[in-house]
C-alpha cells in the first residue's frame, strides 16, 4: 500500500546505510520489521518471567 509521510531525511539515510539496503522503502520496511520483532521478544520474555523464569545452567557453583 502506498503511503506518503514526512520524515527526517538524515535519520532515513542513517537507517539505510546501517541496514545495508539500497532504497528508502527497504530501510523503512526493515526498520519496522525490527520494531515488530522487538515487541515479539518482549512478549516472550514477559511470558518466561510469568512462568517462573529459567535456571542458569552455566552458572558455576559458588565456593563455600
Amino acid at each position: 500500500m502506498r503511503k506518503n509521510v514526512v520524515m527526517d531525511q538524515r535519520k532515513l539515510d542513517v537507517a539505510r546505510r546501517a541496514l545495508g539496503v539500497d532504497t528508502e522503502t527497504e530501510a523503512i520496511d526493515q526498520a519496522l520489521d525490527f520494531v515488530a520483532f522487538r515487541e515479539e521478544l518482549a512478549e516472550g520474555f514477559a511470558a518466561v518471567r510469568r512462568s517462573g523464569g529459567v535456571d542458569d545452567v552455566f552458572e558455576r557453583p559458588r565456593k563455600a
